[in-house]
C-alpha cells in the first residue's frame, strides 16, 4: 500500500487507522471473558487493531517527517469505557490502540506529527449490524443518546476531519468521544 501511494503521491499528510476485523477471523476472541481464545481470535483482533494502527502508522510516519509532519487518527470505541456484553476482545483492544496513540503522539511529536483517536458509541454500520442484538442495541442507543438518535458514518467522519485540520494544530495524544452522549448516561 504505502509502496503505491509513494509511486502515485509522494507524500503523505493524515494516516486513518480504521481496521477491523468480524467473522470467522473472530471466533474466540468475541464472547464472554471464559470463552476467550487468546492464541485465536484474541490475537486476530490485536493484530487488525493495534497492529495494524502501530505498522500504518510507522510507515506513514516515516513519509510524514519528509514533509514537515502530519496527523495519524484512529478509530476506537467506547466499548473499552463501559461494559458490552461480548466484547471483551474488542474493548480492550479497544483500550490498547488508544493508549499506543498516546504513546505515539509523544514520540512522533517532535516530528510535527499529531496522533489522535475517535472512539465512537454504537455507529449504524454493517459492523454494528453484525451483533446478534443489533435490533436492541439499535433502540438503547436512541433511547440513551441526548440527540435521540444512532450515530452515523459521517458523525465519526466529521471528528476525524477535524483533528487533521489545523484548527485542531495543539490537539495531540488525545482520544475524542463521539457517542451522542451515550457513555454518560
Amino acid at each position: 500500500l504505502f509502496l503505491a501511494i509513494d509511486k502515485d503521491f509522494d507524500r503523505v499528510d493524515f494516516f486513518v487507522s480504521n481496521a477491523m476485523i468480524y467473522g470467522r477471523p473472530v471466533v474466540g476472541g468475541y464472547g464472554k471473558f471464559m470463552k476467550l481464545r487468546p492464541n485465536k481470535g484474541l490475537q486476530n483482533i490485536y493484530t487488525a487493531t493495534v497492529g495494524a494502527f502501530v505498522r500504518g502508522s510507522q510507515e506513514s510516519a516515516t513519509r510524514m517527517q519528509k514533509v514537515g509532519g502530519g496527523a495519524i487518527v484512529t478509530l476506537s470505541s467506547t466499548g473499552n469505557l463501559l461494559y458490552i456484553d461480548n466484547y471483551a476482545g474488542h474493548g480492550t483492544n479497544k483500550a490498547a490502540v488508544e493508549a499506543m496513540s498516546r504513546y505515539a503522539a509523544v514520540e512522533l511529536g517532535e516530528m510535527g506529527i499529531r496522533v489522535n483517536a475517535v472512539s465512537g458509541g454504537p455507529i449504524d454500520t454493517d459492523a454494528l449490524k453484525a451483533f446478534t442484538n443489533y435490533e436492541e442495541v439499535k433502540q438503547a442507543t436512541i433511547e440513551r443518546s441526548s440527540v435521540n438518535r444512532m450515530g452515523s458514518p459521517e458523525d465519526i467522519a466529521g471528528a476525524v476531519y477535524f483533528l487533521c485540520t489545523d484548527e485542531a494544530s495543539w490537539i495531540t495524544g488525545h482520544t475524542l468521544v463521539v457517542d451522542g452522549g451515550t457513555t454518560f448516561r
